[in-house]
């Protein structure tokens, strides 16, 4: 009886050895798939990112090893795990009861936090270490310095606000795909999106912006007792549409346009008093254009680039008083 239990024993080591070890071999099989995998989708992003002929060539040479990989991947066999033999048919005389050794808990223990290890280590952390997300989407952060340029010489006596041009700042936020022209080995791009553009001037000579209570046309006043600069906010939601060429394998240039709709307006004063500081926001159009179009352009030289926009568009409603046209330079950031 008592090799006969010492047999059960043996058979189920000898058992659960072929398991751990077919356990492996799947493991070693899916890790291969997995990466394979992960390296074709990194090769089209690769496609995206580069407009080098040579280059697309040889990503085209991967992608020829990379099918053969997978054919060769897809006719590897695991081996089939032996059955258990029947525990019920009593062994010959001349076999031997296999030798059992060390089957303590310990060594058990060991053993499966090993195989733990290698579980975590083959299909947990590193599985997610070459995964990246690819969008042929990106979110422009564009910022700089902006003013206004006047085109006629306003009339005496009319007060005009001076714009400090330092302290005058925009911001456009935008979400832009881009579409390349010509296939693959095309130089040309067309970009398209939706942005938010902020223009936010800083007036030097203390004047807000209000509507003639007489002519019911919009005028600029003194703010009196001004603590600082008072500054005039214009939002616009806008459309760009723009072409990008590449001039070489690190300088781009693009040009195109922009249209949009002005979605809000605000004033903002620190007025200063003999007991109070007052912080005041105005809120009106004062006859400002709601749609607003330009031109932009910008040059890229090794992932810096230099952008300008002019507003074609005037800043007022057909006002003779204050014929201005708001231009902008600055640079931008993509996050994605």
């Amino acid at each position: 009886m008592k090799s006969y239990y010492l047999l059960l024993v043996g058979l189920f080591f000898m058992f659960s050895q072929k398991v751990v070890a077919q356990s492996d071999d799947q493991l070693k099989l899916d890790n291969l798939k997995y990466y394979l995998s992960s390296i074709k989708d990194n090769i089209q992003s690769m496609r995206y990112y580069t407009d080098s002929a040579k280059v697309i060539t040889i990503l085209d040479r991967m992608d020829v090893l990379t099918t053969e990989a997978d054919t060769e991947i897809n006719k590897i066999e695991l081996p089939e795990p032996e059955k258990m033999p029947d525990p019920a048919v009593e062994p010959s005389a001349s076999e031997e009861a296999p030798k059992i050794e060390n089957l303590d808990d310990e060594t058990w223990s060991d053993s499966e936090d090993k195989n733990e290890e290698e579980r975590k280590e083959g299909i947990g952390v590193s599985k997610f270490m070459p995964f990246k997300k690819k969008f042929n989407t990106s979110f422009k952060i564009e910022f700089g310095i902006n003013s206004l340029y006047q085109g006629t010489e306003t009339p005496a006596g009319i007060l005009t606000p001076e714009i400090n041009t330092g302290g005058s700042w925009y911001w456009n936020f935008s979400l832009n795909r881009r579409a390349r022209l010509g296939g693959k080995n095309g130089k040309v791009a067309f970009n398209y999106g939706i942005g938010y553009l902020k223009n936010r001037f800083k007036i030097e000579n203390d004047l807000r912006l209000t509507t003639n209570p007489d002519t019911k046309e919009p005028s600029f006043v003194v703010v009196d007792n001004a603590n600082e600069n008072p500054k005039l906010n214009i939002g616009y939601i806008n459309v760009p549409l723009s072409f990008s060429f590449a001039l070489s394998k690190k300088t781009k240039l693009e040009l195109g346009g922009y249209a949009g709709y002005r979605i809000n307006t605000v004033q903002k004063f620190h007025i200063k008093t003999e007991r109070e500081t007052i912080h005041e926001h105005r809120f009106a159009r004062h006859q400002l254009n709601n749609w607003v179009y330009g031109a932009t352009a910008s040059l890229d030289i090794a992932g810096f680039d230099i952008i300008a926009r002019y507003n074609i568009s005037k800043l007022f409603k057909d006002n003779p008083n204050y014929d201005y046209n708001t231009f902008m330079i600055g640079t931008s950031i993509s996050l994605f």
